[in-house]
């Protein structure tokens, strides 16, 4: 490679350095805001009565549980919509004869 080649692969590279820097500033803000969540409910948590956080520790499992099915089924029913549909299109597209007129001909 030429340097002339070489100097228009590094045309720019403040842009890289911004993009990369970018993503890890939102992976960052992404984590940090995950922490306040966390370190709020554990505050909220422990403000709970013994009775309410055997109920808590009880229910909470089985709604993260159930929200996760929900989820797997969603993208279950996605999946089985978008190869039903895949299905159809190719159905029609090989099945059925082309319909032509006397003026193709």
């Amino acid at each position: 490679m030429s340097y002339q080649n070489n100097q228009n692969f590094k045309k720019n590279p403040e842009l890289d350095e911004e993009y990369t820097s970018n993503s890890f500033t939102l992976l960052y803000n992404v984590v940090k805001s995950i922490q306040v969540f966390f370190a709020q409910f554990l505050e909220w948590f422990q403000t709970l009565p013994q009775w309410g956080k055997i109920i808590g520790l009880i229910m909470i499992p089985i709604f993260v549980i159930k929200i996760l099915e929900a989820v797997v089924s969603l993208v279950s029913l996605l999946i089985t919509i978008g190869v039903f549909g895949g299905v159809i299109y190719l159905g029609y597209r090989f099945l059925i004869p082309p319909n032509y007129s006397d003026k193709d001909k």
